[in-house]
């Protein structure tokens, strides 16, 4: 198996591609400080077994990243499949929808944007260099990374490896899934454009749309890989470099509102025709709704013409009922609000562990137990 379709496909086994991909990130790095001295030493300011940023990057973020594959790329199937054969977009649209299926798988396998993304990535690596840099020579914050030698910081082994091979891959692996939801997104911006069949009182409560709507929340994972590397660089802060909690909650508070929003936003690319739709259907089914009390009045309180247990009516003014509630309650967004909650959960969870950098889980336990007493 090639290294470059682990890294550029899902081809494979995902345990595999986790461990080799795990394998080559991380694994060289344990070595290389070993033989270097710097995995532990109490001579440097962050050996190796202390950093919490390699361990993210190397373990947790690859893993995330190959599971993303088997999340998100079946969920866009589905998608699709649903927009083909659900009716929400009519035959006379099929055509349309084909093309920008096309367009999107264009885009995400566009040779030029692979070639763009992997300049990108080096750039980040050399902003990361400069970054280790000056935390040795400004912040005076020794690293595993770096060492000095002949007067002047430089990587060592394992510091190179890590700027040019470990650092780079995962950068590339996350920014190639930021392109998809990018391309994504302006597939459902063309979907937006169609003349779709949409009903209000269809049970989703988001005009047939809801289907589109949950999927879009499984984008989730990729900014949940965000969110780790974003606490991992936060923890990084707090322990090494004189950062404090209460600074960093701002910054996970502002990335999860943020996220979110982004997550959202290629919906929003519904909301007029569903505003329109809701506003139409309100209107047309509260003057069928004023027929139907009107009728059902004078048959029962007017004319009294027979039992009341004796007719289907009553049965037929609840179904409407319920029926009047669902465009009532239907959302101009199709997106879940218990999705929303469930995402900011989510990203919510890597930032956690930050409240164990300033107190130990220990004194935590204290804290807990003795609340309890």
């Amino acid at each position: 198996m090639k290294i470059t379709n682990l890294i550029f496909s899902n081809d494979g086994d995902t345990g595999t591609r986790i461990l080799i991909l795990s394998g080559i990130a991380w694994l060289p790095l344990v070595v290389l400080t070993l033989i270097n001295g710097t995995f532990i030493s109490d001579d440097i300011t962050i050996p190796f077994v202390k950093d919490v940023v390699p361990y993210v990057r190397g373990l947790i973020a690859i893993t995330l990243l190959v599971m993303a594959d088997n999340i998100i790329e079946p969920m866009m199937s589905r998608v699709l499949k649903y927009l083909r054969t659900s009716g929400v977009v009519p035959d006379s649209e099929q055509v349309h929808l084909n093309n920008a299926v096309d367009k999107m798988t264009y885009l995400i396998n566009a040779k030029w944007m692979q070639l763009i993304l992997v300049i990108l990535v080096v750039l980040m690596s050399w902003v990361m260099q400069a970054d280790y840099v000056d935390m040795w020579t400004e912040r005076d914050v020794t690293s595993w990374a770096l060492q000095l030698e002949n007067g002047k910081v430089d990587e060592t082994m394992a510091g190179t490896w890590y700027l040019l091979v470990a650092s780079p891959m995962v950068s590339f692996l996350l920014y190639r899934w930021v392109w998809r939801f990018i391309a994504w997104s302006i597939f459902l911006y063309r979907v937006s454009r169609m003349q779709l069949e949409l009903y209000a009182s269809h049970t989703d409560l988001a005009g047939g749309l809801g289907m589109v709507g949950a999927g879009q929340a499984l984008f989730g994972i990729v900014f949940l890989i965000l969110a780790s590397l974003v606490s991992s660089e936060l923890a990084s802060n707090i322990l090494y470099e004189g950062d404090n909690l209460v600074s960093v909650k701002q910054v996970a508070l502002v990335f999860i509102v943020v996220s979110i929003v982004i997550i959202a936003v290629p919906l929003l690319f519904f909301a007029r025709k569903l505003f329109n739709l809701k506003r139409k259907a309100l209107a047309e089914y509260g003057t069928l709704q004023h027929q139907i009390s009107r009728d059902f009045h004078h048959h029962w309180i007017t004319d009294e013409s027979k039992k009341l247990v004796d007719s289907m009516q009553p049965s037929a003014i609840a179904d409407y009922s319920a029926v009047y509630e669902i465009v009532s309650s239907m959302r101009i967004v199709p997106l879940n609000p218990k999705a929303i909650l469930f995402l900011a959960g989510m990203l919510l969870l890597p930032f956690l562990p930050l409240a164990l950098t300033e107190r130990s889980i220990w004194d935590v336990l204290q804290t807990i137990g003795g609340s309890l007493l």
